[in-house]
C-alpha cells in the first residue's frame, strides 16, 4: 500500500512546487512590465521626486536624498531629460547628479531648471549664486519662487531681507516672509 501512496504524493509536490515557481517569476514579471511602463519621466519621478518640491508628480511617494537610487534614478532622468524633460526633470536630474557627486554637472542643469521656472530649483540655485558672490540675482530668484509658493525660497528670501543680502536689509520684511514661510501663506 505504501508503494501505491508515495507516487502521488510526489507528484502533487512536484505539481505544487511547479505551480509556487510559475507564480514567483509571474509575480516579477509583472513588476517588471509594470515599471516598463512607465516612461523614462515617470521614472524619473519615482526615483527622485524631493518632499519639498510642490510640482513634484504625486502620483509616486517623495524620495529623501538619501534614499535615491543612483544608479535607476540617474539612468531614468537622464533618458527623460535627453527627451526634452521639462524644468521638474531638469530639477530631479540635477538633484540626482548631485546625490552622485557630480557637483558641476548638477550646478548647470539646476541653474537650467531654475531658468526654466521651477521654483524650488530657483531657491537651490539662488543659494548658489550667492556663494559665488551673486547677491542680487539671488534674491530675484527667491522673489519669482516665493511668489509661486515655495516656502525654501520664501525661508530664503526672509534671510537675504534680514541680512541684506542682494537687497537692503528690511527687519519688518523679514519677520513677513518667515512668519509666511513658518506658517505656509505664500500665495
Amino acid at each position: 500500500m505504501d508503494s501505491h501512496i508515495k507516487p502521488p504524493i510526489r507528484i502533487a509536490s512536484a505539481s505544487l512546487l511547479a505551480a509556487a515557481m510559475l507564480l514567483s517569476f509571474a509575480t516579477i514579471a509583472a513588476r517588471s512590465a509594470s515599471a516598463a511602463e512607465l516612461s523614462a519621466a515617470e521614472q524619473c519621478d519615482r526615483e527622485a521626486g524631493s518632499d519639498l518640491d510642490l510640482e513634484r508628480n504625486r502620483a509616486f511617494p517623495a524620495v529623501a536624498t538619501h534614499d535615491i537610487r543612483i544608479g535607476v534614478a540617474l539612468s531614468a532622468c537622464r533618458e527623460a531629460y535627453n527627451q526634452n524633460g521639462g524644468a521638474r526633470t531638469q530639477f530631479q536630474l540635477a538633484r540626482v547628479l548631485d546625490r552622485a557627486g557630480e557637483k558641476l554637472k548638477s550646478l548647470r542643469v539646476l541653474g537650467e531648471a531654475a531658468q526654466n521656472g521651477h521654483a524650488l530649483a530657483m531657491a537651490m540655485y539662488g543659494t548658489r549664486l550667492v556663494e559665488r558672490g551673486e547677491a542680487e540675482a539671488a534674491f530675484d530668484l527667491y522673489q519669482r519662487a516665493a511668489a509661486a509658493g515655495n516656502v525654501v525660497a520664501a525661508h530664503n528670501l526672509a534671510a537675504a531681507y534680514r541680512d541684506g543680502v542682494g537687497t537692503r536689509a528690511d527687519g519688518a520684511l523679514a519677520a513677513q516672509w518667515f512668519e509666511r514661510a513658518q506658517t505656509n501663506e505664500l500665495q
